[in-house]
């Protein structure tokens, strides 16, 4: 036996009860620390998605802050980009008329901007055409907004409906941007073809032509706004880019390529403005004069307008979504902070 080691034992039985209470209460409050600093950390992780923003920008849940995002980023984007298609618009409806070609009208109208800016923004012929892009912009981005609040489409996977329920979700974008955009339009270019077309075309704008740029606006807008989404997938599996890139590359080449076909249907409907009367052969041989001048109008008019203002609305719409997410995981963090129960590590 070692009679160096020294057993220690409680002298009688009330000390034994006290040793045994005082561990079990030490044990207990261990396990309570333990469980507090885990659920902790748990909350902690669900909240670094948001922070670093790698969470879908339709989580967050303030409806009425995306919308008032969508509506400014759309005016915003407009305003900056409509200048240059008024000069562009009224450029093609002045060549349509006879009265000027593209380059003088252009420079006509850059001019006067410059020289008068302020009465060139309070002017009809900037506002009717601020009013149409910002129109179709903050429809377009409302509508996707209503959407993807409700789960409709989305990039999230986890939260996308069957491909048919997104994909009636993607006509009624359609629908209902073109609709707005195809009424405002057709106001628009009923006042453009009026005070900047021929002398003698009639004051009543025919049928015909609000049916063809009505079927101008139908091609214009689905190739801004719906062809892209499509397009971009394609890009970023041919070509090996990312995502955001693909989608920046359809974007502005979408709406481009579409001009192809937009612009003859454009120019018939001015024919039949300023030509009532005019000959099959004769409206032929008009296309074949002013085809590539108008074209290459139109593709300096849709560069600002759909190309290049869609790349910035997307960006700086989801900018907006990202201050927004970052704005609530800040306040969720705030909360269960001022929430916790305090408690002693000791």
């Amino acid at each position: 036996m070692d009679h160096n080691r020294v057993k220690y034992e409680p002298t009688n039985q009330e000390d034994l009860l006290a040793t045994s209470t005082l561990a079990r209460s030490s044990i207990n409050q261990l396990n309570s620390i333990v469980k507090r600093q885990t659920h902790s950390l748990n909350r902690q992780r669900t909240r670094t998605p948001a922070l670093t923003s790698t969470r879908d920008s339709t989580l967050s849940s303030d409806l009425s802050l995306k919308i008032t995002g969508d509506v400014g980023v759309a005016a915003g984007v407009t305003f900056a980009v409509s200048p240059f298609i008024v000069a562009i618009d009224k450029a093609v409806v002045q060549k349509a008329a006879g009265t000027h070609t593209i380059s003088r009208s252009i420079v006509q109208s850059m001019t006067n901007m410059v020289r008068n800016p302020l009465s060139f923004v309070k002017s009809p012929t900037f506002l009717m055409m601020w009013g149409v892009y910002g129109a179709t912009y903050m429809t377009a981005n409302c509508c996707k907004t209503f959407i993807e609040h409700r789960g409709g489409i989305g990039d999230n996977q986890t939260k996308l409906s069957p491909t048919s329920d997104s994909s009636r979700a993607k006509f009624g974008v359609f629908v209902g941007t073109t609709a707005v955009n195809s009424a405002a339009s057709m106001m628009k270019d009923k006042f453009y073809a009026t005070k900047f077309g021929a002398s003698s075309a009639p004051a009543k704008v025919p049928l015909i032509t609000y049916g063809l740029w009505g079927l101008r606006d139908c091609m214009v807008i689905g190739s801004s706004f719906i062809l892209p989404d499509i397009v971009s997938g394609v890009v970023e599996k041919e070509f090996d880019v990312k995502k955001a890139t693909a989608l920046q590359i359809s974007q502005f080449i979408c709406p481009l390529a579409t001009q192809a076909v937009v612009t003859p249907v454009q120019l018939l409907g001015l024919d039949f403005y300023n030509r009532p009367l005019a000959r099959a052969m004769d409206r032929f041989q008009f296309q074949c004069t002013n085809f590539l001048s108008i074209f290459a109008a139109r593709i300096l008019r849709i560069a600002p307008a759909y190309s290049i203002g869609g790349i910035g609305n997307t960006y700086f719409r989801n900018k907006w979504r990202d201050y927004l997410l970052r704005r609530e995981a800040l306040q969720e963090r705030s909360m269960y902070e001022n929430t916790s129960p305090s408690y002693c590590t000791a």
